[in-house]
């Protein structure tokens, strides 16, 4: 059981700008999308006209800026549903079935289950996989539905993200 009052529920700015560096890196496979799978993206004509520009930048300065402000834009768009249909058209059903089945196995109470999800996945982080964990802990603890479904998303498009960037290691 987890003592809540020694625990510091601030996110830190060292995981907000792992996760900010996390969507920069997503912005690669997103330009790499067929023309067919980038129309079934969510996201809006901007979004979609910024991704569509660092697909044909050939400079790797000039690649290297779009690619941070597609890494931006992803967070001002509906991050999750975009998450997720990049991982639906990077992965056959077959395998999205086995990674998702992760989502109902981690536990924080389970630091075995941890290592393997971390040692499989090179891409994700212990601590940070942690910390998500903690917070569906803490939402449950208050018993805020709000808060939990977001903590839950939350951890599900984690999971999403470092498989996805495990892949292109």
């Amino acid at each position: 059981m987890v003592d809540w009052s020694e625990q510091d529920m601030r996110v830190s700015r060292t995981e907000l700008k792992k996760a900010h560096e996390r969507l920069q890196a997503l912005s690669i496979p997103l330009a790499n999308l067929s023309k067919k799978q980038l129309k079934k993206l969510p996201a809006s004509d901007y979004f979609m006209a910024e991704l569509m520009a660092l697909a044909d930048i050939t400079s790797a300065n000039a690649r290297n800026r779009q690619t941070k402000r597609v890494g931006k834009l992803i967070g001002e768009e509906d991050r999750h549903t975009l998450i997720k249909a990049l991982f639906d058209a990077y992965f056959p059903n077959e395998q999205v079935a086995k990674i998702e089945s992760w989502y109902g196995r981690l536990n924080i109470n389970d630091e075995g289950t941890l290592k393997q999800f971390t040692k499989q996945y090179k891409a994700s982080e212990h601590n940070s996989l942690h910390q998500l964990l903690l917070w569906i802990e803490y939402a449950k603890y208050k018993q805020d539905d709000e808060l939990l479904a977001e903590s839950q998303e939350d951890l599900a498009s984690y999971i999403r993200e470092v498989t996805i960037l495990s892949d292109l290691k």
